[in-house]
């Protein structure tokens, strides 16, 4: 179902502001709520296992390779899983597969819990978690447009971006924290906890289906694939955007993987300290999102060259030259207010240029790039960390990241957009 074409409440010509019309819709307010629990599980799930690895092995290259266990379902599933997205119904889809997350997250923290967990079995957790998680991603993005009208896409899609990070942030803290109080397991334990309360929240969201009028069988279902690949990458500024979420994930992949080692060796300090270093990243995200929110519109391809072109690459490095951690909180909240604006311009521009039909499949290229960027990520923070350290991975990255999107970006076709 989606919100009328005409806002509801006008009164002598007075419109309600774009955020009090999203949320007096009580199928947005709720998916809202149960999406932005998912994004703090999803944000959340790379540093509890990170930090699990970090206290069972002391392999500066094991955080890569649990990383590259945790993204490469994403790598193989998440276009598979966009082409499914438009022939289901997503919110029963999203519902079910939250539900196997949370189940999936239980039976490992009990293993943890009962000091079964080694650096293999947390490598094949993270394997199946990262194939249940993938599934869900292409959905999440996929529905926004048919829960609202076009006029409030960028508003919709703000709010997801800064209640997701959020969500984030929360969940990177009180992970941080219960991990610190209660040892390895409560992380996964509290992720399992987040996964039931979304399911409980999708169940409320009604989201008109319609099925697909060929039967969903494999050989349709790979032609369609194929033509949603085409489709993404046979034009601009699609193919642009899609290259750039790549580029985001896996950046954003090596710095998650990079910063909890940082924090031990660098700066002397544990888990809740790690975990609030990440998680002030989303408070940046959330402040600018939030100003997002509440406008009409903005110049989205300027925002994507300005705030991917330069900022993404430009955080990473500024974040490896702070000093100490209080200088690396401020550049973390910086950093996220940029992400903010560069990743609610991207969704925005990237779903006005696709058509319905195609949006299942489309959102799968775009989670592709960002959740399948982390094998990349987490690949060179592997090759480079036992070679130059944690801090220069970040360096190495962050120039390598805008030699890559600069170019991309910086085309009057894309920026005047």
């Amino acid at each position: 179902m989606t919100l009328p074409d005409d806002p509801p409440g006008s009164v002598d010509g007075h419109t309600p502001s774009p955020v009090r019309e999203l949320w007096s819709d009580d199928n947005y307010r709720n998916f809202w709520v149960a999406q932005i629990l998912f994004w703090g599980v999803n944000g959340t799930l790379r540093f509890v296992f990170i930090w699990l690895i970090v206290t069972l092995t002391d392999w500066p290259s094991a955080e890569g390779l649990i990383g590259i266990a945790l993204g490469l379902p994403a790598l193989l599933l998440s276009v598979p899983a966009g082409a499914w997205s438009d022939r289901v119904n997503r919110q029963k889809f999203i519902r079910q597969w939250t539900l196997v997350t949370g189940a999936l997250f239980a039976a490992f923290a009990i293993v943890v819990g009962t000091g079964g967990a080694t650096p293999i079995l947390a490598g094949v957790a993270a394997i199946f978690i990262g194939v249940s998680t993938s599934l869900i991603s292409p959905s999440t993005s996929a529905i926004v447009p048919t829960l609202v009208p076009g006029r409030l896409l960028m508003n919709a899609t703000a709010l997801q971006n800064g209640g997701g990070q959020a969500a984030q942030f929360t969940g990177l803290v009180l992970g941080g924290g219960a991990i610190a109080l209660f040892g390895n397991a409560a992380g996964f334990a509290l992720l399992a906890a987040m996964c039931a309360a979304s399911a409980a929240l999708m169940a409320k969201v009604d989201i008109e289906h319609t099925p697909p009028t060929e039967p969903a069988r494999m050989r349709v279902l790979a032609s369609e694939i194929v033509a949603g690949t085409k489709y993404g990458l046979g034009r601009d500024p699609m193919r642009t955007l899609l290259l750039l979420a790549l580029a985001l994930g896996t950046s954003f992949s090596a710095m998650q993987i990079t910063i909890p080692r940082v924090v031990e060796e660098d700066y002397g300090l544990g888990s809740g300290a790690a975990g609030l270093l990440l998680g002030t990243f989303g408070v940046g995200m959330l402040i600018s999102s939030t100003l997002i929110a509440s406008r009409r519109e903005m110049r989205h391809g300027r925002n994507v060259s300005l705030f991917v072109g330069v900022g993404l690459g430009m955080g990473q490095f500024l974040l490896s030259l702070a000093p100490n951690y209080g200088v690396s909180i401020a550049v973390m909240i910086a950093w996220g207010i940029n992400a903010g604006i560069a990743i609610a311009s991207h969704r925005t521009l990237l779903q006005r240029e696709t058509s319905p039909e195609m949006m299942g499949r489309v959102m799968g290229l775009m989670t592709l790039g960002f959740a399948g960027g982390l094998p990349f990520g987490a690949l060179a923070q592997s090759l480079l960390a036992p070679a130059v350290g944690p801090v220069m991975t970040m360096r190495i990255v962050g120039i390598a990241t805008m030699c890559i999107t600069i170019p991309l970006t910086w085309r009057r076709s894309f920026y005047t957009r």
